[in-house]
Formats: structure tokens, C-alpha cells, sequence
């Protein structure tokens, strides 16, 4: 292989389960028994009570945390309120990076990312 070229080659009677990745910079994240959503959400409200003072609109972050969390624990969610309460949610959080983290995560866990 001359330089620059990537490729990944399995032979044999291989049985490949999981994350195969070649390239630059490549970044593969894979859990397993990931948090509980419950504690993906009290992480994001235990950031927000932290870094309350760098935003503005932390109240308000607040609100959409508990529209999120209240609509999750529905029977049947609904996916496009959920959706528009993560954006607010992640617009407001965004000056803080731990805090914007944090929601892309909760997004994740709710099938929303």
C-alpha cells in the first residue's frame, strides 16, 4: 500500500460485529449499557444549575429540559415536540461547551441526534 492509501481487509471466515473504520482523524464511539436517560437528563440539569450564571436564558433552559424529560416518559412520545424543546434547549446551552456536550448526548439517547 503506498502512502495515503487506506483500506482494511478481512479474510478468511471472519465475522465482523461492530465499528470498522480507516482514514485521517477517524473518531469511533461506540457504548454499551450507555446511562439511563434519567441520568443523561439530571446530568444536563446539574450542568445547567453550575454554569446558571454564563446563561442567559438558563430559566428557560430549565423549562425545555423539563418539556423533554416530561415528554419522554409519555406512553406515546411525541418526537417533533420533543425535537423543537432540544433545539431551544441546545441553542440556550450552546456558549457552554461541557453544557452543549452534554445535550448532543441526551439528544443520542432519545433517538434524536
Amino acid at each position: 500500500m503506498s502512502r495515503g492509501d487506506r483500506g482494511i481487509s478481512i479474510g478468511g471466515h471472519a465475522s465482523v460485529s461492530g465499528q470498522v473504520a480507516s482514514g485521517d482523524h477517524v473518531i469511533q464511539r461506540q457504548e454499551s449499557g450507555a446511562a439511563p436517560r434519567s441520568d443523561a437528563f439530571a446530568e444536563v440539569e446539574r450542568l445547567i444549575g453550575e454554569h446558571a450564571a454564563a446563561l442567559p436564558e438558563a430559566e428557560r433552559a430549565r423549562r425545555d429540559l423539563a418539556d423533554l424529560r416530561s415528554e419522554a416518559a409519555e406512553a406515546d412520545p411525541d418526537t417533533e415536540r420533543m425535537q423543537g424543546a432540544l433545539e431551544r434547549l441546545a441553542r440556550r446551552v450552546s456558549g457552554v461547551a461541557v453544557l452543549a456536550a452534554a445535550v448532543h448526548d441526551l439528544a443520542g439517547q432519545l433517538g434524536l441526534g
